[in-house]
């Protein structure tokens, strides 16, 4: 191929990606409600997701292991499937496979941490440079697990200071997402956030996996409890992740 023949695939890859992004985050803030299922035991997705990502971070803070977070991921995508997100899911689940196809391919001291993983690809020169990114590569994969995360981390954080779900919803996308879409996706994901998010009550009833009609005060602050444990899990993590990306030139920030 030419270098135009080139410039023009790694584009349109790049647009495939975040057009499927875009998808899957559109569809889980419209959960309909009447999907869900109440919790057993009185175990909230919050809980068990924080439970799957508190091994991530090493006990010396040092780096992010990576096989406890692609577990983690893993599990991540399961309680999405759990609430009636399977689009989303499979989404997510393509990006942990190009972290996993990498990770299975090379040698275990090499593989420990996030950071040796990609130090190991970049050595591998398929990158351009200024952190211009394979679509089929663990970097890229990596990458917008952590924006989809970071996404979520605002939100919560948010609604944790009683924001309103919507108001929430959009500055978090304006901080995450918005710097890596074009003019079109960035209207498209504004107006979307601006009318499908549902009311506070709603919304954490569904973070819950309580049915509307069985939520109260009580599974209330279960629910507030749990996501801010969840919260207080992922900030570490995805500041790592967030470092670790630009110490090694990978923080791709093309559009869409």
């Amino acid at each position: 191929r030419s270098v135009t023949q080139k410039k023009t695939h790694t584009l349109l890859n790049m647009n495939r990606m975040c057009a499927s992004f875009t998808i899957g985050l559109l569809l889980i803030i419209a959960t309909p409600i009447h999907s869900l299922r109440g919790v057993q035991q009185g175990k909230t997705p919050m809980s068990s997701l924080t439970h799957s990502f508190e091994p991530v971070l090493s006990n010396e803070e040092k780096y992010l292991n990576m096989a406890e977070l692609l577990g983690a991921c893993w599990d991540f995508s399961s309680v999405l499937r759990k609430i009636g997100q399977t689009t989303l899911a499979r989404d997510f689940e393509s990006n942990i496979r190009k972290a996993e196809a990498l990770y299975k391919s090379v040698p275990s001291n090499r593989r420990q941490s996030l950071e040796s993983l990609l130090l190991l690809e970049r050595e591998s020169g398929i990158h351009g440079p200024n952190g211009q990114l394979q679509d089929y590569s663990a970097a890229t994969g990596l990458l917008w697990i952590r924006r989809y995360l970071e996404f979520h981390l605002d939100m919560y954080t948010a609604i944790l200071a009683s924001s309103d779900p919507t108001a929430a919803a959009i500055d978090a996308y304006k901080t995450q997402i918005e710097p890596f879409h074009g003019w079109a996706l960035r209207k498209l994901f504004t107006v979307r956030l601006s009318t499908m998010m549902p009311p506070r009550d709603e919304l954490l009833a569904m973070l819950g996996n309580f049915k509307t009609q069985e939520f109260g005060k009580k599974e209330e602050q279960l629910v507030l409890k749990d996501i801010r444990s969840l919260v207080s899990t992922w900030q570490p993590i995805v500041t790592q992740w967030r470092t670790a990306y630009q110490d090694l030139d990978l923080e791709d920030t093309r559009r869409a």
